[in-house]
Order: structure tokens, then sequence, then C-alpha cells
């Protein structure tokens, strides 16, 4: 009895071993990018404004008056998915401006001055909406920073002193 047993308990241990042997199953992890962007006067930016371009002081407009936008005053950071279709369009101001002028007003009064946004250094290009927005068919793998490039037209009837703003809406579709 006693050898039988000895024989029994190795054949036991093989069945209790074989019952250890584990059982493995697998599952997947995925994530699902899609396109998307952010914008502002720079990517750490918490605020909706892009900043201020600023044509100066100036006591008369007898030329035309340029300048450009920066950083943190009115140019349009973006980063966006690479390869997204991106496209940045600007509404014509809160004062009556369209595609060929766009309108200050005087704070104190009704007056205006003409002027006008554009994508070129040039100002051949009026940045604008619908066709007249900027595209990017594909957008970039780094941020970019686009600038707006803006005119001051000239006036010869002196206009009344006093500060000329208007509001732009910059809207970011992809």
């Amino acid at each position: 009895m006693r050898y039988f047993s000895l024989i029994l308990l190795p054949l036991m241990m093989c069945g209790a071993l074989r019952a250890a042997t584990p059982t493995t199953k697998t599952f997947t992890v995925t994530a699902t990018l899609t396109n998307g962007c952010a914008f502002g006067s720079s990517l750490s930016s918490p605020t909706s404004n892009l900043g201020t371009i600023n044509f100066g002081t100036m006591t008369t407009i007898a030329s035309n008056v340029d300048t450009v936008s920066t950083a943190g005053a009115g140019s349009v950071v973006v980063t966006c998915t690479p390869g997204a279709t991106v496209t940045i369009a600007m509404d014509y101001g809160t004062h009556g401006g369209n595609a060929t002028r766009r309108f200050m007003q005087n704070s104190a009064n009704s007056d205006t001055l003409g002027y006008q946004l554009f994508r070129d250094a040039n100002r051949s290009q009026v940045w604008g909406n619908g066709a007249l927005a900027m595209s990017i068919p594909s957008f970039p793998s780094t941020t970019q920073t686009y600038p707006v490039y803006a005119r001051l037209y000239a006036v010869t009837t002196l206009p009344s002193a006093g500060t000329y703003t208007d509001t732009v809406t910059v809207t970011l579709t992809y």
C-alpha cells in the first residue's frame, strides 16, 4: 500500500501542476484622433482677444498708413492636427465694412475712417470671409503665426479728433 501511495503521489502532483497552467486572453487598446485646432494671440493665451492692431497717433492722414500685426497684437497663432484642412476667415467689422473697405468709428461720434486687412505684405489679398478667407489645404506639423497686414486709407478731409476703433471677428474652421 505504501508503494502504491508513492506511485500515486507523483501522478496526483502532475495533475495539480496541470491545473495551475495559466490561460491567457488579450484586449485591444485604441485611441482615435480627429482633426482639431487651437488658436489665439499665442498658444498659451487663455483670452479670446487677439490683441490690437494699432495705426498709431497722427494729426493728418494725407497718405495711406500701413502696419503689420505681431503675436499678441493682432496676429493669428494657430496649431492644428497635421494635414487638417483649415480656413481662417475675418468678418468686416462692426461698423458696416465690406470686402472693399472696413471702417473704424470715432468713440465720441459717428465719424469713420476707412481701413482694410490683408493676408499678404503687398496688401493685394483682402482677408475676409468666403472666397476671401485664408485657406490652408494641409496644415503643417508646427504652430503657425499668421500676420495681418493693415492699411489705413488716406483722407482728404481732416476727420474729427478722437479714438477710432473697430472689432473684427476671426473664425477658424477645420
